[in-house]
């Protein structure tokens, strides 16, 4: 399942993330920035399911270091607790989440 491609509704998403199996995330530079992308990743780990964090380190390709993407992180995963993710207690929990729990895979173009 791609929500781009598979999600006709998005008022459903977190519905969506919660059928799933298991949740990989694929960060980009912007990633945190978009509301909708935050939504998926609280419906995520609140569900409680594997977790797979996979980054573009490529700046050229819409990539970030792993370094701007926690600044990101921090800075823009600040809502109160949403409705998928009621125990979620802010950005330093999402952060030990991603960044520490699992550590991110580098995506690697061939």
């Amino acid at each position: 399942w791609l929500d781009v491609d598979n999600l006709e509704d998005v008022s459903r998403l977190e519905e969506s993330v919660a059928d799933a199996m298991s949740f990989l995330v694929f960060l980009s530079a912007g990633y945190f920035r978009s509301f909708n992308c935050r939504r998926e990743l609280y419906a995520a780990l609140g569900s409680n399911r594997p977790f797979i964090p996979i980054f573009e380190a490529d700046a050229a390709k819409g990539g970030a270091s792993l370094a701007v993407l926690q600044a990101e992180c921090r800075e823009n995963c600040v809502e109160a607790a949403p409705d998928a993710y009621p125990s979620y207690g802010g950005p330093d929990e999402m952060i030990r989440r991603i960044f520490w729990e699992t550590e991110p895979i580098v995506w690697v173009r061939v």
